[in-house]
């Protein structure tokens, strides 16, 4: 059973290792909460793990119930029994694979109902661009994106252009107009999160910042280029190492600071990305 955040489920819900899931929907508030620390302890679980060294974490930990919990934590270690540099499925002797492309499933249904949303799209080579993030100032500048889609399309090369949100929308609207080509497909707000690992795993490539998209990509070995600015890469069992990081050229990088008025992502230069984006796919693609 796997505890998630709420519109994280349908993610979830399709992975072959996973039973069930246990939504938690955060925008109910601290009565949500309480509720679900008493179903977890009713649940009598043999074993937690935690991927969060939060404070709610471990208040689920301590009142799970649970006799054998494992988290990387700091300042709640005491809570749990794993040492910190060790593996949990070492510790209790669980035969479960660790390295990149094996922690998330992608079923054949769920390629083919990405590949149903992007269409031709999805019969060639193409580089999905995750145009937004959660916080403005960990994206990548539309004038960037718009340079970078221009050098793909004149190269010849299809760019899907992904993500969820209001401003992603306007800003995909804005790419797809100043490019004008049948090279570049627009589906932000349009693919389902039970189906975001089946376009991701049809790329060719994907270039984004710090987003869901760039760490799903991770998960499944998907060659990818990372937009680094405010904060570090997160690093993690099975998640592979970007084919390139392009950091920002502020002197505060990986601030962790969202107010910051310095320019971030917009220092990263679309040509750089595009020289070593296209560079890889001929490599690539000439073998």
């Amino acid at each position: 059973t796997w505890l998630a955040y709420a519109q994280y489920v349908p993610f979830l819900r399709e992975q072959p290792y996973i039973d069930s899931v246990l939504p938690w929907d955060t925008s109910a508030g601290e009565r949500e909460f309480f509720s679900l620390l008493r179903r977890v302890g009713r649940e009598r679980f043999t074993r937690l793990v935690s991927f969060h060294s939060s404070d709610r974490g471990a208040l689920i930990a301590l009142f799970s119930k649970t006799r054998l919990r494992f988290c990387n934590a700091s300042k709640w270690g005491a809570l749990y029994d794993t040492p910190r540099d060790l593996s949990f499925w070492v510790a209790h002797d669980l035969r479960i694979p660790e390295g990149s492309g094996v922690g998330y499933v992608v079923t054949p249904d769920m390629r083919k109902r990405a590949a149903s949303l992007l269409g031709e799209h999805a019969s060639r080579p193409f580089i999905l661009g995750a145009i937004g993030a959660s916080k403005e100032i960990k994206r990548w500048p539309v004038g960037r994106w718009k340079e970078f889609t221009a050098y793909a399309v004149r190269a010849g090369l299809q760019v899907v252009l992904a993500g969820e949100g209001e401003e992603e929308k306007t800003a995909a609207s804005v790419i797809e107009t100043a490019v004008c080509s049948p090279l570049v497909r627009n589906v932000v707000g349009k693919i389902p999160l039970a189906d975001l690992g089946g376009a991701i795993s049809l790329s060719s490539a994907v270039v984004a910042g710090d987003t869901g998209i760039l760490h799903i990509a991770r998960m499944l070995d998907v060659p990818s280029f990372a937009l680094l600015g405010p904060t570090p890469l997160p690093e993690g069992l099975g998640l592979a190492s970007p084919e390139r990081m392009f950091w920002t050229r502020c002197p505060q990088k990986a601030c962790n600071n969202w107010r910051c008025t310095q320019e971030c992502l917009g220092t990263i230069s679309s040509s750089d990305v595009w020289n070593v984006v296209s560079a890889f796919l001929e490599r690539r693609s000439s073998k």
